[in-house]
């Protein structure tokens, strides 16, 4: 497998995403951890100008990277950071209301061949997180369609991506995207298959992928 460099923030939250996304990457391989694990490395963001290597392929898990760092989503994740201006472009592009407070996660799976959704996850109390959260077809599709809208209008690069929203009247409110799957997709580990840590290797490694499958029932 190709030499992959894992950027992460500071502990403690990172912890949790840095196993998820180790075995997201073995999972993905077919591989146990200890057969890849000389391909894989695990760095902070400060530690950014030490493994700069053209022909590596870069994993953040975190939006706080320099600006002058070149990898495949530095354009994505620059503005994911602006968050007031991905409102903007939400609300006068697509058309939808915006603002804080977002309780829900879209997976969407963006592949080099089109788009993927996982089963949206919420939230029950703070720092718990449950997939699936059902939802009705007639909520679901102008959630999809808002999805490709607004990752195409952001010339989106493959990757898995959480869209972060809640609903006001039945109405989508949006709060802002992660380029890569945010805390919220640990819910997704032993529930979906393949997970999303797992579909965001096969993303940027441009591997294929077939489809999504959820094998719990679902959560209300």
């Amino acid at each position: 497998m190709p030499r992959t460099i894992i950027i992460l923030d500071d502990p403690p939250v990172s912890l949790t995403l840095k196993q998820a996304m180790i075995q997201g990457i073995a999972t993905a391989e077919g591989k146990s951890w200890d057969a890849i694990a000389t391909s894989v490395g695990i760095v902070t963001v400060g530690e950014l100008a030490k493994v700069w290597d053209v022909e590596t392929i870069y994993c953040p898990l975190t939006i706080n990277l320099p600006a002058e760092f070149e990898f495949w989503g530095q354009s994505i994740g620059r503005a994911c950071r602006d968050i007031d201006t991905l409102r903007h472009l939400a609300a006068t592009r697509m058309g939808v209301k915006v603002g804080d407070g977002g309780n829900k996660w879209l997976p969407a799976i963006w592949t080099a061949r089109g788009p993927m959704y996982g089963e949206v996850i919420g939230t029950i109390e703070p720092g718990s997180y449950h997939q699936p959260i059902h939802l009705d077809d007639r909520d679901r599709q102008p959630l999809y369609q808002f999805a490709y809208k607004f990752l195409s209008q952001l010339d989106a690069p493959p990757a898995t991506y959480l869209i972060q929203f809640s609903y006001l009247e039945d109405e989508i409110i949006f709060d802002r995207l992660f380029p890569f799957p945010a805390l919220p997709a640990v819910a997704s580990i032993g529930i979906q298959s393949p997970d999303l840590f797992a579909c965001h290797w096969q993303c940027i490694a441009q591997r294929p992928m077939v489809d999504v499958l959820v094998k719990s029932p679902d959560w209300e």
